[in-house]
């Protein structure tokens, strides 16, 4: 079952099925459904995966009287979250709104302790914004923030410290726990407020992190 996987098999990892250890040749990824969150899918998650064995040498495997465990050891180092058991926490913060999915003119005011960031809507999804030509999200006792290159490309690749433990791209949240924020060099840049919640929003060409103690949507029109 493939209920939380955050790590998917590449070319060149190696399975392990009983006492066989067999190099994978490809992936096929028009077989995996929803299986990179992170997320508890029930089992609903499915890789096919090729590898470098003639048939014959397989069959035993799959007549096999008991179930198999099958495990992969990667060509390459594991992200860290396999390697604690302090990882983040996501709420989802934009119900019923969002950015819009081709807009790339994400526009920052600072006042004060009080950062804004104006963006279009997205109108497509959220019909109650077809007529309101900017939002703007204000955050509250701004201690600092940063606008990182991760686009959507990067966050599928792993690039993202949180590749495969954010629930989606293009979203807002707010981060709980260890963030990890040394993982990406970006500088901060530092404002007037002390707050120290973590807002995270995955815009189109780039992210937006936030330290601040809220924040507040707004229509303009």
């Amino acid at each position: 079952m493939l209920d939380q996987l955050t790590h998917v098999p590449e070319i060149g990892d190696v399975l392990q099925v009983a006492d066989r250890n067999l190099s994978i040749a490809q992936v096929d990824r028009q077989r995996m459904r929803s299986c990179l969150t992170g997320w508890p899918l029930i089992g609903l998650g499915s890789i096919a995966v090729l590898v470098n064995e003639p048939t014959e040498e397989l069959k035993p495997l799959a007549r096999h009287p008991n179930r198999l465990w099958v495990t992969w050891k990667p060509k390459a180092d594991l992200p860290w979250h396999f390697k604690t058991d302090d990882l983040p926490k996501f709420i989802r913060l934009n119900e019923d709104w969002n950015a819009h999915p081709n807009d790339v003119g994400l526009r920052l005011e600072e006042r004060g302790d009080e950062l804004i960031a104006r963006m279009k809507p997205n109108p497509y999804a959220y019909r109650q914004y077809e007529n309101i030509p900017e939002i703007a999200v204000s955050f509250v006792n701004c201690s600092k923030y940063r606008v990182t290159s991760v686009n959507d490309e990067g966050w599928y690749s792993g690039q993202c410290r949180f590749s495969g433990l954010a629930p989606e791209w293009g979203e807002f949240y707010e981060i709980s726990g260890n963030t990890q924020d040394n993982m990406n060099s970006t500088p901060w840049i530092k404002m007037e407020g002390v707050g120290a919640k973590h807002f995270h929003f995955y815009l189109k060409d780039e992210t937006l992190e936030i330290k601040a103690q809220d924040w507040v949507l707004k229509s303009e029109s």
